[in-house]
């Protein structure tokens, strides 16, 4: 590589590696990262096979760095990256997960909505993001400024909610019972929670009024709680967690963190922290080293990443690739290498394979505007005039009334093109 860091470029390095890791909307900022997603996905398979549980378990992660997760009204879990940061390995977020699932499992929004609704105390469901079902605490100020001050808030509904918090609590811990796995990181996790909440002058006087039970009974608890004669600790999977929290780490300002983590994932979080303070050199002979030295093709995306938010976008793509070979499901490697491809200098063949090979990106991503854009741009090069129409007709949507949209939206469902009559299909069925 022979190019040069200007002063420019190092500027915006920051935000392009913040965009690559992550997706902002109106409310918060999603992260969206693959690695992070699957092995988040695997442990609530596990949770969900143990407890019998017949519910789809949906779930976001948030750049966010209070140790938190909750359920919300939808039955969503938000996991905060605060929270895989100051994990000290899998089980303790798995304990948080497991917890989390026992609230949709067990019906507890239902219940509180039922509750709300019966009483007739509130005239808005808007409080249950706070309240419905956080893990092990929640953001002081939002429980101060939501809960602690609201005057119709009865010792009655506290009493219910702590109910329910202890019961996710023993289906959390029955949970780990069941998958032969030790407890006693969640404990540790439990301490550390503590302590930065006292820091932040969140009394034991106030934990009272929480919807939470207080913390030495939550670790009474787990010591109570019958531990297991053999302990089945899943080494795969820490290891897989310890990638992944590094990974966290580095994207965060988090030192106290990063000064604990054992090798090779200290210089893992240090060699991303390096790209984000411009010295990109040093960093990929730091993340080179690493990815000889060990089998984990997530860093070969990780390199892609850094190589992209310095421009050197070819570099870039082609470690996407290398990833993709191995994780074929990797939207976000896909997207990356899609939105970057130059269409003038394709022929019309190879314009029609990538039509072809990456409709599935406009499935899933049906509303990121950059996915439409290339799409609308292959299609004209290629005269696919009806695919051109719908990007042309879709592109305008947030400017167009109901009416004319369900109109419009109709017209084109008399394509014969299967693969437009199902983009169409979804487009009509979430708006």
């Amino acid at each position: 590589m022979k190019k040069k860091l200007d002063g420019g470029l190092k500027k915006i390095l920051i935000f392009f590696l913040f965009f690559i890791f992550s997706l902002k909307n109106v409310h918060s900022s999603q992260i969206l990262d693959y690695e992070t997603e699957e092995f988040i996905n695997q442990i609530l398979k596990d949770i969900i096979k143990v407890n019998k549980v017949n519910k789809t378990i949906k779930f976001r992660i948030n750049n966010n760095n209070e140790i938190n997760a909750f359920v919300d009204i939808n039955n969503v879990i938000h996991i905060n990256s605060g929270l895989i940061i100051y994990c000290s390995d899998y089980v303790a977020l798995m304990s948080v997960l497991a917890h989390e699932v026992a609230h949709i499992h067990l019906n507890h929004i239902e219940h509180r909505k039922e509750k709300i609704k019966n009483t007739k105390k509130y005239n808005t469901l808007g409080i249950l993001s706070v309240v419905a079902g956080s893990t092990l605490t929640k953001n002081p100020q939002l429980l101060e400024g939501s809960i602690l001050t609201a005057a119709t808030l009865s010792n009655q509904y506290i009493e219910f909610n702590k109910d329910q918090e202890m019961e996710a609590d023993l289906y959390a811990l029955n949970t780990l019972n069941l998958l032969k796995t030790s407890s006693k990181s969640i404990q540790t996790l439990l301490e550390t929670i503590e302590h930065k909440l006292l820091n932040k002058g969140f009394s034991k006087e106030k934990q009272r009024v929480s919807t939470h039970p207080y913390f030495e009974d939550r670790i009474l608890l787990i010591k109570n709680f019958q531990d297991n004669t053999e302990n089945d600790f899943n080494k795969s999977y820490n290891q897989r967690f310890n990638y992944i929290k590094a990974k966290f780490v580095g994207y965060s300002d988090n030192e106290e963190v990063l000064s604990e983590l054992n090798e090779p994932f200290k210089a893992y979080a240090e060699s991303i922290k390096l790209a984000r303070n411009g010295n990109l050199k040093m960093s990929l002979k730091n993340l080179n080293d690493i990815i000889k030295k060990n089998n984990n093709n997530f860093l070969l995306e990780t390199k892609a990443d850094i190589l992209f938010s310095y421009g050197y976008t070819k570099e870039a793509k082609e470690f996407y690739k290398k990833n993709l070979e191995k994780y074929p499901l990797n939207y976000y490697a896909q997207i990356r290498i899609f939105e970057n491809t130059e269409i003038k200098k394709l022929s019309n063949s190879d314009t029609e394979i990538i039509f072809q090979n990456n409709k599935d990106l406009l499935y899933k991503f049906y509303n990121n505007k950059n996915v439409l854009l290339k799409y609308f741009q292959l299609a004209q090069k290629l005269n696919k005039n009806e695919w051109s129409e719908f990007f042309n007709f879709f592109l305008s949507i947030n400017d167009m009334e109901k009416e004319v949209f369900d109109i419009e939206i109709k017209n084109f469902k008399s394509t014969k093109d299967s693969d437009l009559l199902k983009l169409v299909n979804i487009i009509e069925n979430t708006n």
